[in-house]
């Protein structure tokens, strides 16, 4: 080689593509080899002076790389750069199997909602499923079905009289396997806000960011210096109450102009 030093760029991409074509790079390495006699050399690597701070591995100890930077949330798993989507949609197609199983006709649509719904969102794995049926409630006998399947009835939950949900799924509370069931009638106005919410953030880059921000925020506050082990996730809830509310009245007006709204 005729000069002393060859810089070799190798930029590392990973890259989490929504339909909006909003991208997130990842990292970028620089790889500096030099040859100082052609019978020593030396390899150097490190990250360009603009990502100097970012760190190259984050996977907390314990934890498969491909799991990214875990924080514990009073003993529930937190994803920085969000649980596997490919698993989480595999868990949910597995609730709609039970759940048809379970209800048979009654079960007319199922579907993902909140943060479990839309890919590379930091977030907890547990899989919020939405499930519509006609007639609500879900009958008495179907209600045992999924007891026997190992789902424990909720009631009605506080968010909304019309929606009685279950816990349940594989695996310790907390983590990837583990279901929130929604279960609503058929057409109902909640069904129209978490559709608007998913898709709002899944198209808006800008809402994107802004959620995911304040759900990583919440975590490290809670994780680092919030209250005891048993308040982490409560306080992490509640430090993100107040954008998450803000981003469904945005989602719902743009909803409406888009003209899916439904009330």
């Amino acid at each position: 080689l005729r000069s002393n030093t060859i810089i070799c760029y190798r930029i590392c991409s990973m890259l989490r593509l929504f339909k909006s074509s909003y991208a997130r790079v990842a990292f970028s390495t620089v790889v500096v080899l030099r040859w100082s006699s052609p019978s020593a050399r030396t390899v150097a690597i490190r990250p360009p002076p603009s990502f100097a701070s970012m760190p190259i591995s984050t996977s907390a100890p314990g934890r498969p790389a491909e799991d990214g930077e875990v924080i514990m949330l009073s003993g529930y798993p937190f994803y920085v750069s969000g649980p596997n989507p490919e698993k989480v949609a595999a868990v949910a197609e597995e609730v709609g199997r039970v759940l048809r199983d379970a209800c048979g006709d009654q079960v007319k649509a199922v579907d993902r909602m909140g943060s479990s719904a839309i890919d590379g969102i930091a977030g907890t794995p547990v899989c919020d499923v939405l499930a519509q049926l006609s007639p609500w409630p879900m009958a008495d006998d179907a209600k045992e079905r999924l007891i026997e399947m190992g789902f424990t009835f909720q009631g009605s939950a506080p968010h909304d009289p019309q929606d009685e949900w279950f816990f349940g799924g594989k695996g310790e509370p907390g983590h990837l396997g583990r279901v929130v069931l929604h279960t609503v009638p058929e057409g109902s106005q909640f069904v129209s806000d978490m559709k608007a919410f998913v898709e709002y953030v899944k198209y808006h880059p800008e809402a994107f960011k802004r959620y995911n921000d304040v759900k990583v925020e919440g975590a490290r506050v809670m994780a680092e210096g919030g209250p005891g082990v048993d308040g982490q996730m409560l306080g992490y809830k509640k430090k993100k109450d107040d954008v998450c509310n803000e981003i469904r009245r945005e989602a719902i007006e743009w909803w409406k102009r888009e003209g899916h709204y439904k009330n």
